[in-house]
């Protein structure tokens, strides 16, 4: 497989002696071709939740002013209504 772009940063970070046991754990558990690749992908893959978390909680802001708005055009409208209906009796 082909890098579009070149890996040129490095992160680095330290860890317990427990945490790097751990670590290694998971990653022989999940068949991850080393401990780089392994650890990149959680890392890409915890941004890309986020970032979807992030996404969702847009749409649903956006989704909440559409329904009160709704909610507010069908309140106008039973108004409306009501004074129709009270005219009428």
């Amino acid at each position: 497989m082909p890098v579009f772009k070149p890996r040129d940063r490095i992160v680095i970070f330290r860890l317990t002696q427990d945490e790097y046991d751990s670590l290694i754990a998971v990653c022989q558990k999940r068949g991850a071709r080393n401990l780089t690749d392994f650890t990149r992908s959680e890392v890409l893959a915890s941004i890309a939740r986020e970032l979807q978390s992030h996404a969702r909680a847009g749409e649903s802001s956006e989704l909440d002013e559409k329904l009160d708005s709704l909610q507010s055009e069908i309140q106008y409208i039973r108004s409306l209504l009501e004074q129709r209906l009270n005219q009428g009796l």
